[in-house]
């Protein structure tokens, strides 16, 4: 007896993790459930249907038709659906009135006085029996071979929707880890990068031209691109999950702008290419600086990359007050690019590594960033471009409502 006990145990164990890993117990009504509940009393031409879950110690009603049932328990050992679970088959019961185990219930007794009852086990997918969508009645009857098929299909649709939200419950989960692990790297790896660029810069201003001098300026241009393609390759993941967010914040432009500039000027400075910038903002704006200071970083490693020695960049920011907009327009005389380059650049599935004219490594992922943060702010993005020449981008967003900044790259 003691081994059959511990079997039961086990087994109802099993069964109520089962239950609880599709977190429906005491949740909202939820129309795709009573959908499926009306449906079963239209076909068994019924006057009402439930979706009953049992728990430990309660039946616990998700959704019902023809009653007020919805969202409330009752006793375990008061129901009939306890019965259902036990077995692996429909239980059909025509006079609940006659049966030993009802005969004495509240529900037959009393009021609604119910009679027929029939019940379709809810089975998991791992073979665990959580539940019943059963179909009720106030006077004896049976139903047909059909009728108790169709409701057999039903119960297993209501099944496969506690499974699909289990499923995309779990994704979510999983997709919410991923976020927030993608931030973690993002701010752990940065740091000791950034490290390494703000001691090369000071190591750089203190020694005279020479080797030692010059191995600091690689160090420091090395870190600084190592920098940009974990940037980009982590902010690429955080697209692909749905973690990039905008998160304003009102900064000085100017500070930004001077900050991104020294970064890059080096850089700039080892291909042979001059690289100016100028701000003219009076007073603070408000957007997301972080992502402002990526995207311009980006422009400003990329136009050097495709540009040869004794070219320039130019980086000019001002305000247009009557719009009351923010241009911010970088210039170079770059390789310019193709019409079908130019096409083919913002899509994902023409991500690869590129060259710049020296050989340059690039992830190729930092417009295809930018485009998502243009769209996220419901802005939009204009190219132009011509061999030799150089490339034009307008990047457009409104202070306010939305922001607009106004890129050149030519």
């Amino acid at each position: 007896m003691r081994n059959d006990e511990i079997d039961i145990n086990a087994e109802e164990k099993a069964r109520l993790k089962a239950l609880y890993n599709f977190s429906i117990l005491d949740t909202e009504p939820e129309e795709e459930f009573d959908d499926l509940t009306r449906l079963a009393a239209e076909i068994c031409d019924v006057p009402i249907s439930e979706i009953n879950l049992i728990d430990k110690n309660r039946q616990w009603t998700k959704s019902a038709y023809g009653t007020d049932s919805a969202n409330k328990e009752v006793a375990r050992d008061q129901t009939v659906c306890q019965y259902t679970v036990r077995g692996n088959d429909l239980l059909e019961i025509t006079n609940l009135s006659k049966d030993n185990r009802f005969a004495g219930m509240p529900f037959v007794t009393g009021e609604p006085g119910y009679m027929y009852y029939l019940g379709a086990p809810l089975i998991s997918d791992n073979g665990q029996k959580v539940g019943a969508l059963c179909v009720l009645d106030k006077q004896e009857r049976k139903l047909t071979d059909m009728q108790k098929r169709q409701l057999k299909i039903l119960a297993g649709e209501v099944i496969a929707r506690l499974e699909l939200k289990k499923k995309n419950k779990e994704l979510e989960e999983l997709n919410s880890h991923k976020v927030e692990l993608m931030k973690m790297l993002s701010h752990d790896m940065r740091s000791p990068i950034n490290g390494i660029i703000g001691v090369g810069s000071l190591l750089r201003e203190t020694l005279e031209v020479g080797e030692t001098a010059e191995m600091v300026a690689l160090m420091e241009q090395s870190a600084i691109q190592l920098n940009q393609m974990i940037d980009e390759i982590l902010s690429y993941s955080l697209i692909e999950t749905g973690g990039y967010t905008v998160e304003k914040e009102t900064f000085d432009l100017n500070e930004v702008i001077k900050s991104v500039g020294n970064l890059y000027r080096p850089v700039a400075k080892s291909k042979g290419v001059e690289l100016t910038t100028v701000c003219s903002l009076a007073e603070p704006v408000s957007m997301d600086r972080g992502k402002f200071e990526q995207i311009t970083g980006n422009l400003l490693s990329n136009a050097p990359k495709f540009t040869r020695k004794g070219g320039r960049v130019d980086l000019k920011v001002e305000r247009v007050t009557e719009k009351n907009e923010v241009v911010l327009t970088v210039k170079d005389s770059g390789i310019g690019m193709t019409e079908d380059q130019k096409k083919s650049l913002f899509q994902n599935e023409k991500v690869g590594s590129k060259q710049g004219t020296s050989g340059e490594k690039s992830t190729g992922l930092g417009l295809s960033i930018i485009k998502h943060f243009i769209d996220l702010q419901g802005g939009f993005v204009d190219v132009k471009s011509e061999q030799v020449k150089g490339t034009q981008f307008t990047l457009y967003f409104r202070l306010r409502s939305y922001y607009l900044w106004h890129i050149h790259i030519n």
